[in-house]
């Protein structure tokens, strides 16, 4: 009996010393602590010993990859004997996201393996080196000091971290972890400040790539999938940084992805988009279609929007004003208003395509952000109001004399072509349902595709002059020619003097003229900036941030209709939410590279952030006090996850 007792007290211990010996002392701090592991419990004749850097972290702490992202540092293990030889292995991190600022590490408990060269192998092995690690929350600490490891001579065997450290190996990428995964093409549009990459999955499904280079300055964002095409994925992702984009043309950088449950990395090299654009085509073209068929409806919703309204009076003048007249000159009529709008659209996406060439930040409606644009809309909607009230007898300046020359012959179709453009230029200043994602899409897009969607939105827009057009007949529904149309002359002129007003309400913000007045309930939003945003994300509390204009119509409808509601202001209160509005009235840099950041260009905007929530949530253009009670409750930190 005490024979075995002996042998059970022996091997008790003995099993205790080996587990002494396959791992060093901890490194610790208050957050977390880290040691090195060995997946062997003695040397053999092991020329590299398999090992790892083991990090236990507090809940929400972090400790970054090899290529950190927008900040932080990776984990430096160096030893103080230049022999050591280190090699690392890195598996496939985590993305974390807050506001915009996107980095890659591991969360919990963290398995980094590497080899570590053994010098003598007829000696024990004994290794001191020193960690520099940066471990992060809501604040980043380091994490440093000396940190060891030693392992007798003798016969090999697998310790009891052996299958942890092979697990953490198991995800590191090689040859061998993706094999379904092949990366078609890497290519860049520098205008666009993105990457399109072109891959293959056979599980369709695309969890994330991570994007390394050697250049300085540049940080890539999380991949969208714009594309969907049998076993081909087309993602896009925003290349972020100081630099120029066209920098990257000819570089190597290294693509990480994971794809389901594989995970491959490749370093390939960054092609012009145009060198790929036969190989893309396949891909593009049944989203693109699907797209120009949002931008249609999207133009169609347009003619029913708030943003139409400064214009309604001008559709009633065209509409009415074609009245008892042959059905051949309803049609023209109705078609010179329909050019006029597609002209319009046609300069726009022109302009468009020029001020983003030149390296200006575009959007939706940016226009209205231009003193020059409104005092010339100012001038022709004078010239308008003044040839529906059959003014032009008064002294005008000669310019204006005549272009309102032009303008005012209603016996010609020149009338209805500039209202047509009229009506274009100022229907744009804000998104609407599926305007917004269209106009996201041609934004991000290339130049063809830019000029492409909105030339189909234009379409949209003027379907009901091109139905008129193309049955005539219709117009004989409309009230027969009377004194009657004298006072629809007369209204639509005051609704044009209103539109007027608000346009010049519009260039007084913008030229500051304007004495800055807040009721009660506009001094309950601070003023956004990202600096605030990020400061009111990282209290814990929910933060709504509203984008705004003056001259969005839109928007100012949800703030009377919704945002200014007693119930909503109720909700934001009992929830403790921050509030902040950005104001996009005048050109603001900021603003427009955070629409840009969450996939929108123009506004209305409005989103969600707390700590409840795994994403934010975007709200649509058109509030509901449903919808946003709704997300308001999402968003309480008194619900549970």
């Amino acid at each position: 009996m005490k024979q075995y007792i002996i042998i059970l007290f022996c091997t008790f211990f003995g099993s205790m010393a080996s587990l002494q010996a396959a791992n060093g002392p901890w490194l610790e701090s208050e957050y977390a602590k880290v040691r090195l592991i060995s997946s062997t419990q003695a040397t053999g004749n092991l020329e590299q010993i398999p090992a790892a850097l083991e990090f236990q972290l507090k809940p929400d702490w972090k400790v970054y990859w090899r290529s950190p992202g927008d900040a932080g540092l990776p984990p430096i293990l160096e030893a103080y004997e230049s022999k050591h030889e280190i090699k690392r292995y890195w598996p496939v991190p985590e993305r974390f996201t807050l506001f915009d600022i996107e980095t890659f590490g591991y969360s919990d408990s963290v398995i980094l393996p590497l080899t570590i060269k053994h010098i003598d192998k007829t000696d024990d092995f004994l290794f001191k080196g020193f960690l520099d690690a940066l471990i992060c929350s809501d604040i980043c600490l380091p994490l440093s000091g000396d940190i060891s490891l030693s392992l007798p001579k003798g016969i090999s065997s697998h310790s009891i971290y052996a299958q942890e450290i092979a697990y953490a190996k198991a995800k590191v990428p090689s040859k061998t972890t993706g094999p379904n995964i092949e990366i078609i093409s890497t290519s860049l549009i520098p205008h666009d400040r993105s990457l399109l990459i072109d891959i293959s999955i056979s599980s369709k499904n695309l969890k994330d790539i991570f994007v390394e280079t050697n250049l300085a300055g540049y940080s890539f964002s999380k991949p969208k999938i714009i594309k969907k095409l049998n076993d081909r994925i087309l993602a896009q992702i925003n290349v972020k940084g100081s630099q120029d984009p066209k920098k990257l043309m000819g570089q190597e950088v290294t693509l990480t992805i994971l794809a389901g449950m594989q995970f491959k990395e490749e370093k390939l090299l960054i092609s012009d988009t145009e060198d790929k654009q036969n190989s893309l085509l396949p891909l593009h073209l049944n989203g693109f279609i699907t797209i120009l068929l949002i931008s249609f409806l999207g133009g169609i919703i347009l003619n029913f929007m708030p943003c139409v309204l400064p214009i309604l009076s001008l559709k009633v003048a065209n509409f009415l004003g074609t009245a008892g007249k042959p059905y051949s000159e309803v049609r023209k009529h109705f078609l010179a208003t329909a050019f006029g709008i597609l002209f319009s659209f046609t300069l726009l996406s022109s302009g468009l395509i020029f001020l983003r060439n030149v390296g200006y930040q575009i959007g939706w409606g940016i226009q209205f952000q231009n003193p020059i644009f409104l005092v010339i809309i100012s001038v022709i909607l004078l010239i308008f109001i003044a040839s529906l009230l059959d003014w032009f007898y008064l002294p005008i300046p000669r310019t204006a004399a005549k272009l309102s020359s032009v303008i005012s012959n209603n016996a010609g179709y020149r009338y209805d072509f500039f209202s047509g453009m009229l009506a274009t230029t100022l229907a744009t200043p804000c998104s609407a349902p599926f305007v917004g994602t269209a106009v996201a899409f041609a934004l991000s897009g290339s130049n063809f595709v830019l000029f492409s969607v909105l030339l189909i939105m234009g379409l949209g827009l003027s379907l009901p002059w091109l139905i008129f057009a193309i049955a005539p007949p219709l117009s004989s529904f409309l009230p027969k020619p009377g004194y009657w149309m004298v006072r629809v002359k007369q209204l639509s002129a005051i609704l044009l003097i209103g539109t007027l007003i608000w346009i010049l309400w519009v260039l007084s913000n913008l030229l500051g003229v304007r004495a800055e007045v807040q009721n009660a309930e506009s001094s309950r939003y601070k003023t956004w900036s990202v600096e605030v945003m990020e400061d009111a994300i990282t209290t814990g509390r929910p933060v709504f941030v509203d984008v705004t204009a003056d001259w969005c119509i839109t928007c100012k409808v949800n703030k009377i209709s919704v945002l200014e509601s007693r119930e909503i202001s109720d909700a934001f209160t009992k929830e403790k939410f921050i509030l902040l509005q950005a104001d996009w009235t005048s050109p603001n840099d900021e603003i427009a590279k955070f629409l840009a950041s969450n996939g929108r260009f123009g506004i209305p905007f409005d989103i969600i952030f707390s700590p409840q929530l795994e994403t934010p949530i975007i709200l649509p253009e058109i509030l509901t006090t449903e919808k946003l009670l709704s997300s308001i409750k999402k968003a309480s930190l008194s619900q549970t996850k």
